[in-house]
């Protein structure tokens, strides 16, 4: 009798135990780390370098002095940051680092410029966010008022008779809620150190100038501050620039 107890209360453990068993959770599959974007201005498929000297199709010496640009509310299946500011002169290739699952950003997204929030007061973001004014690198109007959502700056020789006189001034600067444009992305992460997860990106200004037979003319079509009467010159520099920004 005190056998058959003892191989009964066997029998129990063993089902209690099996039960535990079913109902445990295992943890999700996540690469939980840092994402960090890059991007990286090319010229004719070779890197580009800020001052230096590139030619045009039209046969003219472009050097390009400032690239700068918002992606605002970027986001995978969620919100990954509020926003980020490429500003090649002062931070090379990196457009953002934030905490986040690559697991969960399939498909990558994000408004070239600053959308819902454009109109709000520049100085009442959080310290930290690049949209508080402290941040913003010059890229807030205060006629406007609103965000520059991108800035193409150069100096251009457009005289080919081979005397460097850079004294054409181009200054591209495109805002307004109408201009808006969405960047969408299918990246693949690629592990580096410390649980960083990288995806690159170039803004290919060849293609910014030459955007299948969308052209821009750097001699004539020269300057926008998206004032009135610039509304065709300011709809195609943002195209363009939106379309020069894609994978390697």
């Amino acid at each position: 009798m005190k056998q058959l107890k003892i191989v009964f209360a066997l029998g129990v453990s063993l089902v209690v135990m099996s039960s535990c068993k079913d109902d445990v959770v295992e943890p999700p599959n996540t690469m939980y780390g840092d994402l960090k974007v890059t991007v990286q201005p090319t010229y004719n498929g070779s890197t580009l370098y800020l001052d230096t000297v590139y030619s045009t199709v039209e046969g003219y010496d472009v050097q390009f002095t400032d690239l700068k640009f918002f992606a605002e509310d970027i986001r995978g299946e969620e919100q990954i940051l509020d926003a980020a500011l490429f500003d090649y002169r002062e931070s090379g290739t990196l457009l953002f680092q934030a905490e986040g699952d690559p697991t969960n950003v399939v498909t990558l997204t994000a408004n070239l410029g600053v959308g819902a929030v454009n109109h709000d007061d520049p100085s009442a973001f959080p310290v930290e966010s690049v949209l508080n004014i402290n941040n913003s690198g010059g890229m807030h109007w205060d006629w406007n008022p609103g965000y520059i959502f991108m800035k193409v700056e150069a100096k251009v020789d457009t005289i080919p008779d081979g005397i460097p006189l850079f004294d054409h001034n181009v200054i591209l600067h495109i805002g307004k809620d109408i201009n808006l444009q969405t960047l969408t992305f299918s990246p693949t992460w690629l592990e580096g150190a410390d649980d960083v997860y990288e995806y690159g990106l170039q803004l290919d200004m060849s293609t910014f100038l030459q955007n299948n037979g969308q052209n821009i003319d750097l001699r004539t079509e020269y300057t926008s501050h998206t004032a009135p009467g610039q509304e065709v010159l300011s709809l195609k520099v943002i195209e363009n620039f939106k379309a020069a920004i894609k994978e390697f």
